[in-house]
């Protein structure tokens, strides 16, 4: 931050130093001698000739000059301009100027899907004559809203919607009002579901956690994040500065409260923030298999494990269990993870790899992974700018030619190669909730029509997928955290126990050093983390509501992420927006252990 305050101290002390320099040398030779000798030596020395030979130098430079200024011109316009993602394109989003003008107006109040003002998102306040922009959810909803402020730039929906909130609401207004007034904005999120999610997150008593809820037609209800921060952070300076510079460090990232966990990104836009999906992810293969009508195989799951064709590395299941042997139906219920990596082995790379690519997934290590540009659904303001802030990362597998059949097994229960977010098992938990199989856009935009990005798998595969979901919370690994919804509310889900590794860090939230190789190259401790997941929807029969529950290092899904998807439903049924139809009908299968 400091490097182009030095840089210009330095530029106007030499220059300073060049005129003062200049001044003293024409001071100096203000009234030169002439000695008639050297005079007329000096004019041999000019005439036509050589007056012509300075132009054409003259020429050529200047036309140098106008090829250079015409090509940097060129470069930012066509080049730099053109990458979203660019330094350019973060300068020109937090230029002071924009962000003068953006702060000098009344800008648009976002509302809840309600509408009503006590519920606003994003609102203004009067405290004796002095106005101040207020954000009424605080850290529950920041990765939501953002923040703006004319110094440090904007994030979330605040930046997102920029030019809809600051759009003059009327022609009059802009001509008569030294400072317009801009549109207000009503998104689909419920504040009352945004503030209890963050609560259950906060309950979970692990630091990192989030959870995203949607609706059938995919419009956002609720997402939150932990850790999160108070948008008032931002007039602290010190503290702002502090948190910015972690999460620029790919080494402390992990621990930052800007990071915004369910999408993968940063609230202020950019980055790429991916977990593995353990165990949820077999809600994809399954659906693979079943479209594919690859559902009588009978595997076994055996105590000294499966070992792939070419590996000597054995795959067992979670704390050593025996299932012996299976079908698809029991091997989902029971979450076993070596009848998945032998299924994905029956299904294969490339049809799993065509399965994944209906998902806008990167299947090859060869191919870019950039960000989800073509994801959300967006009508107000501009897209560019709202997929700066909340485009995820695309999804990623390895299924190229180089990787190995113990690659493909690992990825087919969620392990291994697999990169998603939070979002991206939310779509896919309603891609199979859906009643058509399709992988459809979400949105904020309230009411906005259903936009289906592309078939995933078949209507009647999605339902074979939903009665295997439910029977997972039923019968499965998920029954014990729903027992207390059991005979109420049926709901459907899979539950997730995702390893991975993560750095170690000291009191001081520092990276622990673990040794330097030769080339100088810092190595940093690792440790091994054990990620929750649930993902799922209800009610069963007619699912009103997806969503997608994580908690880092929280253990088997069955024990940190079901039971706070559980209290969602609980909450979402309380705020009506789940229509009963019929009586749950819990299943005579008995519950498994885990």
């Amino acid at each position: 931050m400091w490097v182009p305050v030095i840089l210009t101290l330095i530029f106007v002390a030499v220059g300073i130093l060049l005129m003062l320099v200049l001044a003293w040398a024409a001071w100096r030779h203000r009234n030169p001698p002439v000695v008639q000798s050297e005079l007329q030596n000096e004019l041999k020395d000019f005439g036509p000739a050589e007056t012509n030979r300075w132009l054409r130098g003259l020429r050529v430079f200047f036309l140098l000059l106008i090829l250079t200024v015409f090509g940097f011109h060129s470069y930012w316009v066509f080049s730099a301009a053109s990458n979203k993602d660019s330094q350019f394109n973060k300068a020109r989003r937090f230029d002071a100027r924009n962000l003068r003008l953006a702060e000098s107006s009344l800008k648009g109040w976002v509302l809840d899907r309600t509408g009503k003002l006590e519920n606003a998102l994003i609102r203004y306040r009067s405290d004796a004559g002095v106005i101040t922009r207020e954000y009424p959810l605080g850290q529950a909803a920041v990765h939501l809203t953002g923040y703006s402020d004319f110094i440090f730039g904007a994030g979330g929906m605040e930046s997102a919607f920029r030019n809809w909130l600051t759009e003059p609401t009327s022609v009059y207004n802009r001509i008569s009002s030294p400072n317009p007034v801009g549109k207000d904005l009503k998104v689909s999120i419920d504040s009352r579901l945004q503030r209890e999610l963050f609560s259950l997150l906060q309950s979970a008593g692990k630091p990192s956690a989030a959870v995203v809820l949607l609706l059938p037609n995919n419009e956002v209800l609720a997402m939150a994040s932990s850790p999160s921060f108070e948008p008032t952070a931002i007039g602290d300076e010190d503290t702002w500065r502090r948190l910015s510079e972690q999460a620029e460090d790919f080494t402390t990232q992990p621990l930052s409260p800007l990071v915004n966990r369910a999408l993968g990104t940063l609230v202020t836009g950019g980055a790429a923030f991916y977990y593995r999906p353990g165990s949820t992810f077999k809600t994809f293969v399954a659906a693979a298999a079943i479209d594919l009508g690859i559902t009588g195989e009978r595997f076994t799951c055996r105590g000294e494990g499966f070992t792939p064709e070419g590996s000597n590395r054995a795959i067992r299941d979670f704390g050593g269990e025996v299932h012996g042997t299976i079908g698809l139906h029991d091997a989902f219920r029971l979450s076993c993870n070596q009848y998945f990596a032998q299924l994905g082995l029956k299904i294969g790379k490339e049809r799993l790899a065509n399965y994944a690519k209906r998902l806008h997934f990167a299947v090859s290590p060869d191919d870019k992974t950039a960000r989800w540009l073509d994801l959300w659904q967006v009508t107000h303001g501009e897209k560019d700018q709202f997929d700066y802030v909340f485009a995820p990362p695309e999804p990623r597998m390895n299924l190229s030619s180089k990787a190995s059949k113990y690659d493909v097994a690992l990825q087919s229960f969620g392990q291994g190669y697999d990169d998603l977010t939070v979002m991206s098992m939310a779509l896919i938990s309603a891609a199979a909730a859906s009643s058509d199989g399709s992988f459809v856009a979400p949105t904020f935009e309230l009411g906005a029509p259903r936009r289906v990005i592309g078939p995933f798998i078949s209507s009647q595969s999605a339902a074979q997928l939903r009665a295997m979901m439910r029977s997972v919370v039923e019968s499965g690994t998920a029954a014990g955290a729903f027992a207390p919804l059991a005979g109420r509310i049926a709901t459907g889900g899979k539950t997730g126990t995702a390893d991975r590794d993560v750095y170690v860090y000291d009191r001081q939230g520092n990276p622990v050093v673990d040794y330097v190789d030769k080339d100088g190259h810092k190595h940093y401790k690792t440790e091994g983390s054990t990620d929750s997941w649930f993902v799922g929807f209800a009610p069963a029969d007619n699912p009103q509501i997806v969503f997608a529950v994580m908690v880092e290092n929280g253990g088997q899904g069955a024990k940190a992420a079901a039971p706070i998807a559980a209290k969602l439903v609980m909450k979402a049924a309380a705020l009506d927006y789940l229509k009963i139809t019929s009586p749950a009908q819990p299943s005579a299968r008995s519950q498994p252990r885990r």
